[in-house]
């Protein structure tokens, strides 16, 4: 059985307010501050831009200029600034950066519980991407640990069904599965999915997600039949709905050709993995982990082919 297991991880990078100039300066210095601000805004969506087509390399570069520029006009602890750190940090855990990613969590988080309290929303976004990238790292117990967290202020201030809830469930299921208490993930992942498929319909990419993730609990379970079933699902509504080329489709791919791989379907099991690697290397970059770990998966893929 192959070890790498990629799942969806909810990095929920913000956008900027741009409320950082609210005293009107004298007409030249509003006109000064206007433009800068356009600018800015300018520069943070075209920066989107770039993330959306998997550009993150290019992205973070960007995004470093515009904390710094955040730093400067609005200050370290304005909210623009934290959030322009809050989306690079989301960027470097997409470029598999996760010790980085780690970092500027924990010096963002800091500043949000010390000026908006523990159970503001922009706290709990911080403490929940803080988790995502301690799990991308197999800190699993400790990610575990901030979910739950997070996961107990939710359910208490927002309700069991709220949007920020269900994807605190899915990211501990997530986590709980790699954890090996698979059981857990199963009933949370289940319960999410029914949740998901009844607020947003089949189709929705997080109701997509939270199939793929259960399907992922299957497959550690070694119910490689239900598992497949359930992937090849979810591949066909993410190219149906998001595109041949979008980056949950070469998930997909990835995870189906682990399916098929454990149950010695190697042919087609590499057409996917194939596939999946060509996508990631395009998107990501050669050096990206998911890049390596599908390459890794299509070379002993193809070693079993020709045994």
């Amino acid at each position: 059985m192959p070890k790498m297991r990629i799942h969806w991880v909810l990095f929920f990078a913000g956008q900027l307010s741009w409320a950082g100039v609210k005293a009107q300066p004298p007409q030249a210095e509003v006109s000064f501050e206007t433009a800068r601000m356009q600018a800015l805004h300018q520069h943070y969506q075209s920066v989107a831009a770039l993330s959306a087509q998997g550009r993150l390399v290019e992205a973070e570069a960007e995004l470093r200029v515009i904390v710094s520029t955040c730093r400067e006009v609005f200050g370290k602890e304005h909210p623009d600034t934290l959030t322009s750190r809050s989306d690079l940090a989301a960027t470097l855990a997409g470029e598999g950066k996760y010790a980085e990613a780690e970092k500027e969590n924990r010096a963002v988080l800091d500043v949000r519980q010390r000026v908006l309290g523990k159970e503001h929303p922009d706290t709990l976004l911080s403490r929940n991407n803080l988790a995502a990238t301690l799990q991308e790292q197999g800190r699993h117990a400790e990610a575990v640990r901030e979910y739950r967290a997070v996961l107990e202020v939710r359910q208490r201030v927002l309700g069991e069904e709220h949007s920020d809830t269900l994807d605190s469930r899915n990211n501990l299921a997530t986590a709980l599965n790699e954890m090996g208490r698979h059981a857990e993930a199963e009933k949370e992942h289940r319960a999410v999915l029914e949740q998901r498929e009844r607020q947003l319909g089949v189709k929705h990419p997080k109701t997509l997600a939270s199939r793929n993730n259960l399907a992922a609990v299957l497959q550690e379970e070694e119910r490689h039949a239900e598992a497949e079933q359930e992937h090849r699902k979810v591949l066909a509504l993410r190219e149906k709905v998001l595109g041949a080329k979008h980056a949950d489709v070469f998930m997909s791919c990835f995870n189906l050709a682990l399916c098929l791989e454990a149950q010695a379907k190697h042919k087609e099991a590499l057409v996917f993995m194939e596939r999946a690697q060509a996508g990631f290397k395009k998107g990501l970059g050669e050096r990206h982990p998911y890049t390596q770990a599908a390459e890794d998966c299509q070379k002993r893929i193809a070693a079993e082919i020709k045994k």
